[in-house]
C-alpha cells in the first residue's frame, strides 16, 4: 500500500484568500448599506477624513492575508498556534470596535463600522480555521 503523506499545515492557505475576499465583499456591502442609510463615515471632524470604499477593501484584505500567511507558516511547525491566533484575531477585531464608537460622526456610521469589524472578526475566524482533517486521523 502507498502511505499517505501527512500535510504540513493545519489549514490550506487558499482558505485564507477565499476568506479575505469574502470578508471584503461582505464589508463593502455593509459599507454601501450604511452609506445609503445615512452613515457619514467621518472619522475625524477636524480634517474631514472619512472611511471610503478603498479603505474598507484594503483594511479588510491586507490584514487577513498578511496575518493569515504568518499563522499558516507558524502553524506548519506548531498546529496548536492556529486556535490561539484564531481567537486573538477575533478579540482584536471586536475590541477595536471602540475606535469607531469614539470617533464616528453619527450613529449610522458607528453601527456600520461596528458591523464591518464584526464581519472581519468572523472572516478571520474562518480564515485560519484548523480544518485539515487529515492531521486528525492516524
Amino acid at each position: 500500500m502507498n502511505p499517505v503523506s501527512q500535510p504540513k499545515s493545519p489549514f490550506n492557505f487558499i482558505q485564507v484568500l477565499i476568506a479575505a475576499v469574502g470578508t471584503a465583499y461582505l464589508n463593502v456591502i455593509a459599507f454601501f448599506i450604511g452609506s445609503s442609510a445615512g452613515a457619514d463615515m467621518m472619522i475625524d471632524e477636524i480634517t474631514g477624513e472619512h472611511v471610503g470604499f478603498q479603505q474598507v477593501l484594503a483594511f479588510t484584505m491586507i490584514p487577513v492575508i498578511f496575518f493569515g500567511l504568518i499563522v499558516f507558516l507558524l502553524g506548519r511547525g506548531r498546529p496548536g498556534i492556529c486556535k490561539v491566533a484564531q481567537w486573538i484575531g477575533v478579540a482584536i477585531a471586536v475590541l477595536s470596535i471602540v475606535l469607531p464608537v469614539l470617533v464616528a460622526g453619527n450613529i449610522a456610521a458607528v453601527i456600520t463600522l461596528s458591523a464591518i469589524h464584526l464581519i472581519t472578526a468572523a472572516g478571520w475566524f474562518f480564515a485560519v480555521h484548523y480544518g485539515n482533517k487529515a492531521l486528525h486521523t492516524k
